[in-house]
């Protein structure tokens, strides 16, 4: 069979495919000529590849090496250079080609450093020379930034649109202009030295870096966009953290589209959002921004009735709700009627150190904070998702603001000394809950008190992760309430007879991933010619029947036999098994246990391996 005898849906999914392999191996422009290839097959083929050619242009600021002729000018500061009274350095000039050679006033040889820098220069690039000119104009939705370098020199942006025939078509479709700043997502999969370096050149929220150098292009280019692009919906950029040259030209998009915003998420320059005010029209449904430049929008400024998704970063832990703009028909209360996901990302969870803070910390103690501060009532009557990391010392009450929300999906991360005062009644029709705790010193018991008490709290939720670096409670509570959950991830050392005193309570539990189930380095590692006798680990009971998929103690690095001991055990508790993930070197003595127990246990020996056990429901996760 040919690969075009295939139906066109099912030849539309494989190019799909290949072109999502293609471009999430780089976005940038030359994996486009795999689609171009591919688009050169057939007719049929070019139809179908046009699609994602179509779709997005792009504009590429990337760094070059230029194997042309570069005239450079340099101070020459040499010991045989003449010194004059003005104390200038006299000023001469090379012609340096691509391979280092040079032509110039003087026989002198230029100085290496020179060489580097001279060759080293960037420019703009587009697709726009593969995009048929009114076709691309009908199909583009897309207009995608992206860059190489911390600082992408915007002089030559306009005239490379301009060049390619950008101004020459209307391109109403476009609704979204977005960022990609690869030098920061370079960075930050570097050194720790390398990412400081591009935050401290992306500059800070209080103290933006941008270069005056840059501020005429950028507004040329702003105006530019702006004119040929009038019905933008949405400015956004795959990662918040974004160099200052791309947030100032965010800042001039969003004042010049304010009023027809639908999605702002990108970061953007405080200096120039506070100096303009730009107005935000009701339009606003998707809203992504620090809480420092929300207070510089003034009160009232942002609508709440129509947002759908807000995340606020690096919120201080006494925050405002002012900037939202209730009903005028009730001052009493702020409702986001429409909200259905919160973000809240705490820039710190420990308010005891911050010397603003004098008044409140009269006494000694952490002082009360809440989700924010305000005379009116806080509601969310359509929130189902809430995420909320770094969480600043609470109280129950804290939490008051979202009970009566229908909460589906909880993601809560701090130190667990703030979390513990969590209200339980939260969890009463979750579908979902993630818990990522860190252990405040000496606090293991109120650790496990807080565990014992979610445990105990009646919920609907079907998938749980519990995340935590130290020991998760031995003592298991009598009577667990969460009786439908189906899925749980236990990050936390489980020794296995918690573990298997916690799946016997949860009838539903059908995928079950405890990461430690022993303590490694007070174990014998576990040798080839190690003898284990597995014939006295047959439990008394039967901890599930309902489970599934198991997957246990994937960390570490060697083999040990306690730890093969507990597995077996667990395996054992567990007859129905179909599905098991462990390290490679235990499936030996795995197998030597299904034919101890064949008789009891035939399933043992058809159990299928695998290299993890997915989580079906995702977390909520912090861009």
């Amino acid at each position: 069979m040919h690969i075009n005898d295939l139906n066109e849906p099912v030849l539309q999914r494989i190019l799909n495919t290949a072109h999502y392999t293609a471009t999430s191996q780089s976005p940038r422009l030359h994996m486009l000529r795999q689609l171009l290839l591919l688009s050169s097959v057939c007719k049929l083929w070019r139809r179908l590849v046009s699609v994602h050619l179509q779709s997005t242009v792009i504009m590429e600021y990337r760094p070059k090496r230029n194997n042309g002729t570069t005239q450079v000018s340099i101070q020459d500061r040499r010991k045989t250079a003449v010194s004059n009274s003005s104390g200038v350095w006299p000023t001469r000039t090379w012609s340096i080609k691509g391979n280092g050679a040079k032509n110039g006033s003087t026989d002198a040889k230029l100085k290496p450093r020179y060489q580097s820098k001279s060759l080293a220069v960037s420019e703009w690039a587009t697709n726009l020379a593969v995009m048929p000119g009114q076709a691309a104009a009908k199909q583009a939705t897309v207009l995608r930034i992206q860059a190489f370098v911390n600082a992408p020199d915007y002089a030559d942006f306009v005239g490379t649109m301009e060049a390619a025939g950008f101004d020459k078509q209307s391109w109403d479709k476009i609704a979204t202009i977005e960022f990609v700043d690869f030098a920061t997502i370079h960075a930050m999969q570097g050194t720790a030295a390398a990412a400081a370096a591009a935050l401290a050149s992306a500059g800070s929220p209080s103290s933006p870096r941008l270069p005056s150098i840059h501020e005429p292009s950028v507004e040329n280019a702003a105006s530019f966009l702006t004119k040929h692009v009038p019905n933008v919906r949405e400015i956004a950029s795959t990662t918040w953290d974004i160099s200052a040259v791309n947030k100032c030209l965010a800042t001039h998009l969003i004042k010049q589209y304010s009023q027809q915003l639908h999605i702002w998420a990108i970061q953007t320059l405080p200096t120039l959002i506070s100096a303009s005010h730009p107005k935000v029209t009701s339009s606003l449904t998707v809203l992504q921004i620090q809480t420092s430049q929300l207070q510089m929008l003034g009160p009232n400024s942002v609508p709440a009735a129509q947002l759908q998704v807000l995340k606020l970063h690096d919120a201080d832990p006494f925050f405002a709700w002012t900037p939202f703009a209730g009903s005028s028909d009730d001052s009493t209360t702020l409702k986001f009627s429409s909200l259905y996901s919160l973000t809240i990302d705490y820039e710190k969870d420990n308010v005891a150190h911050d010397t603003s803070r004098d008044e409140a910390l009269r006494g000694g103690k952490n002082p009360q904070v809440t989700m924010g501060i305000d005379v009116r009532n806080i509601r969310f009557p359509s929130l189902t998702a809430l995420a909320i990391r770094k969480v600043p010392y609470t109280y129950t009450s804290a939490w008051a603001m979202f009970l009566q929300s229908p909460l589906r999906n909880l993601y809560i991360a701090g130190k667990h000394a703030h979390v513990r005062y969590i209200d339980p009644k939260l969890l009463l029709n979750l579908e979902s809950l993630d818990i990522h705790l860190y252990l405040t010193t000496h606090a293991q018991g109120k650790f496990t008190t807080m565990v014992k008490t979610l445990l105990t709290s009646q919920s609907t939720m079907r998938s749980a992760w519990i995340r935590h670096s130290e020991v998760f409670p031995i003592s298991i509570p009598d009577s667990v309430g969460w009786t439908e959950l189906k899925e749980l991830n236990l990050t936390a050392y489980v020794p296995p007879s918690a573990l298997l005193n916690l799946a016997s309570q949860l009838p539903q539990l059908t995928t079950l991933i405890a990461q430690r189930i022993a303590k490694d380095l007070c174990e014998p590692a576990l040798e080839e010619s190690t003898k284990v006798d597995l014939t006295r680990l047959k439990p008394r009971l039967v901890a599930s029947t309902s489970v599934r998929e198991l997957q246990l103690h994937m960390v570490g690095g060697g083999l040990h036999v306690t730890t093969l001991q507990s597995i077996c055990y667990i395996l054992l508790s567990m007859p129905l098994v179909k599905r098991l993930a462990v390290k490679s070197g235990y499936w030996p003595k795995i197998q030597e246990l299904a034919k101890l127990f064949s008789d009891s246990h035939p399933r043992l020996g058809h159990i299928e391996p695998v290299h993890q056990v997915p989580m079906q429901c995702k977390p909520l996760t912090f861009q």
